[in-house]
């Protein structure tokens, strides 16, 4: 059986312009001062642009530049998520509208819920995977450091998926896409895609003794076999979801089911290959990265490596949240403006400021 080297993405999620300066602002006033007010007021400007950069991106917009766009608004809306939670039934309703990604026409694609803060950023982190996935695709896998990308990029999505499975779909009543099911067949998914083309730079790496690589790859075949077996078994077994699935894209179930099948048989072949305990050394080297020059291509790299170490940081920080220094809230998307600027160089035409915004943390 051949392997298929297509890779799944997935399309983002869309939603509905909504106004949040107002009310919100409204709400600084009568809960804490008029004064208060008037300092968040640049901070609640710049909470409804991300907001509105989100959800209307310009036609020429980049995939990283998109993910910027993402990654603002998620950091902002974290920052200042306890106000929604101050929200009184009387008070001018903020009401968020959130598309099924994939049968966002279905007459069950649509979540609407008054203020619900939990619904606005769960499908903010459904969207940053869907973005990464759809980054991951688009580098070339025909070269190892576009394969290198991919992988990296993928492993961000699952990670994404992940979060969103265990922390922020847990009390979304929501679309199927924001399911628990759904985000646990994500995570699965991208993570086997990411370990299978881990497993590529494996296959071309010699550094080792020719016994020490074959225990590696036999190791990873069954790793990639489990994500991709796991993955699948989560969409038949549900009528509902497969029902979704299939109404996206047919072909998914099957070509899971052949990675899955692909790469059972590829283990149990290899399965030979693994050295007994005694033989194993006490420490595997992690695979290399490919060499890398200081041209402009090769600021990608830099970036998705960047990111992938921050990310989590992100999502971390914003579950420890526990008040808002509106003072502090302000300085900070102060300095995240001052430095928002259009790239003037043509290598920086993959740059964009997600380094520069995480590094404020």
């Amino acid at each position: 059986m051949n392997n298929d080297d297509r890779v799944l993405s997935i399309p983002l999620k869309k939603t509905d312009p909504v106004e949040l300066y107002q009310p919100l602002r409204k709400l600084v006033a009568s809960k804490y001062s008029e004064g208060d007010a008037q300092k968040v007021e640049s901070v609640l400007e710049t909470l409804n642009k991300c907001r509105r950069d989100m959800v209307e991106p310009r036609a020429d917009l980049s995939l990283p530049m998109q993910l910027d766009c993402l990654l603002h608004y998620f950091k902002c809306l974290s920052m200042v998520a306890r106000l929604f939670t101050s929200l009184s039934s009387d008070a001018d309703p903020i009401l968020f509208v959130w598309y099924d990604a994939f049968n966002p026409d279905h007459q069950d694609g649509v979540s609407s819920q008054r203020s619900a803060i939990q619904l606005e950023k769960a499908a903010v982190v459904f969207n940053l995977g869907a973005i990464y996935s759809q980054i991951a695709a688009s580098c070339d896998r025909t070269t190892a450091l576009g394969r290198h990308l991919a992988m990296e990029a993928f492993k961000v999505a699952a990670n994404f998926f992940r979060q969103l499975w265990q922390v922020f779909a847990k009390d979304v009543v929501a679309t199927l896409d924001l399911t628990l099911v759904f985000a646990e067949f994500l995570h699965l998914l991208f993570s086997a895609q990411a370990s299978e083309l881990e497993l590529r730079e494996e296959l071309n790496n010699n550094d080792a003794s020719y016994a020490l690589q074959q225990h590696r790859c036999a190791l990873s075949f069954i790793s990639v076999s489990e994500l991709y077996g796991r993955a699948y078994a989560l969409i038949p077994t549900d009528s509902a979801a497969r029902k979704h699935v299939d109404s996206f894209d047919q072909t998914w179930v099957t070509h899971l089911y052949q990675k899955a099948t692909f790469f059972e048989a590829e283990a149990r072949q290899r399965q030979s290959s693994i050295l007994p305990e005694s033989e194993r050394p006490h420490e595997f080297s992690s695979v290399e990265s490919c060499a890398l020059d200081h041209d402009a291509e090769c600021v990608p790299e830099i970036l998705v490596r960047g990111i992938c170490c921050r990310v989590r940081k992100v999502l971390y920080e914003d579950r420890k949240q526990t008040y808002i220094d509106l003072n502090l809230v302000c300085t900070f998307i102060n300095i995240i403006m001052f430095y928002i600027v259009e790239p003037t160089l043509p290598n920086q035409k993959y740059i964009f400021i997600s380094s520069l915004f995480f590094n404020f943390n």
